[in-house]
């Protein structure tokens, strides 16, 4: 499908259209109650709703889905709904039928992400994906790309990359990754310590926690909105790491780079190893994940999410690859840091929000 006229939309013309889009869809939905995130995530199958409109949780700039060249993309306004089911209904909602402003709508099924550190003791297949082993072992000195967890802990992440605070070269270095894998969403004090790979044993010991985003979630009264799920942790003796390096990726280049839809990426994480794949969408309005379990989910929402998906219908990211930082495949710039997921989905959030946050830069 094309834009009105017959001419493919830039990306200019989509990121122009979009905050009236998302007033016009505001209008659109004013009868239907939007229900709770979690029920409609987790609801059993049941009549259909009223208007799929209510249906409509986010809403982003991407490219079309699978099949578009991405080296040369008709940029759309993404609309995602929680059910698979819906994506049907959907394109046949004459709101969302037509173009905005000449820029075509794209419909995407995205379900309630999921957090994405993974609990030690849950035993699942390992993907056969990239070379997983290598990033799950003990490696001195230590690079970004590696499992790293909390002393003693029940989980394990992705150390995503070293950062520096100050412009010289001997300001303190930082860890940085997620929020829930160094901060386990908020519980853990400062100073808690973190080894590589996981492990009780105190000489594993790399990192200790010095500052996280903090992630809210919604209360009586109150529906806040978060950015960035990322923390930095203070590494304890710099000898131990080495910079400018992620594990089995050549060209890592330590400077950041905006992400944009159609961008080839590509990571090295905990639990997949290294994997390549596209962003399909950026500044993403309205992602749920649940930081919680299925049958006690705990929703937060986030904004200016990125949402990207794998190469050859392979999987991005899986559980443990949370806190990978995600590189422009082709030049090994940070563009984005992976904190959630699902089966299909990877998402995350923008790298360089995370170092304005902590006044740090990749090195």
């Amino acid at each position: 499908m094309r834009a009105e006229g017959g001419t493919v939309a830039t990306f200019g013309d989509a990121l122009a259209a979009l905050e009236d889009f998302r007033a016009n869809l505001v209008e659109a939905q004013i009868d239907a109650t939007i229900p709770a995130p979690h029920a409609m995530a987790f609801r059993a199958a049941a009549a259909a709703p009223r208007s799929v409109l209510r249906n409509v949780h986010a809403t982003g700039i991407g490219v079309r889905g699978e099949g578009r060249d991405p080296r040369s993309p008709d940029f759309v306004i993404k609309v995602y709904v929680f059910d698979e089911a819906d994506v049907d209904q959907a394109t046949a909602e004459p709101f969302l039928a037509r173009p905005h402003q000449g820029v075509e709508i794209d419909v995407e099924h995205l379900p309630i992400q999921i957090a994405f550190a993974k609990k030690m003791a849950r035993k699942t297949a390992r993907p056969r994906v990239g070379n997983p082993a290598q990033h799950q072992a003990h490696i001195r000195p230590v690079p970004a790309g590696v499992e790293i967890g909390p002393l003693g802990g029940q989980f394990v992440g992705t150390l995503g990359c070293f950062v520096r605070r100050g412009p010289s070269d001997s300001g303190p270095l930082f860890v940085l990754s997620n929020n829930h894998v160094l901060a386990d969403v908020n519980r853990f004090p400062l100073g808690t310590q973190h080894t590589q790979p996981f492990s009780a044993d105190p000489s594993d010991v790399i990192a200790a926690l010095t500052d996280f985003e903090p992630i809210r979630f919604p209360a009586p009264g109150s529906q806040p909105r978060n950015v960035i799920d990322a923390a930095i942790a203070r590494v304890t003796d710099p000898s131990q790491i080495v910079l400018k390096r992620m594990l089995n990726i050549p060209n890592y280049t330590p400077q950041l780079l905006a992400p944009r839809p159609g961008m080839r990426v590509t990571k090295a994480g905990r639990t997949t190893g290294v994997t390549t794949g596209t962003i399909r969408a950026i500044r993403v309005r309205g992602v749920q994940v649940n930081y919680g379990t299925r049958q006690q989910p705990v929703i937060a929402t986030f904004d200016n999410a990125i949402t990207i998906t794998g190469s050859g219908g392979r999987p991005f990211s899986n559980p443990g690859d949370s806190g990978s930082v995600i590189l422009d495949q082709s030049s090994g710039r940070p563009v984005a840091l992976l904190f959630a997921g699902d089966e299909t989905t990877t998402t995350a959030c923008d790298v360089a929000a995370a170092c304005a946050r902590f006044n740090v830069r990749p090195v």
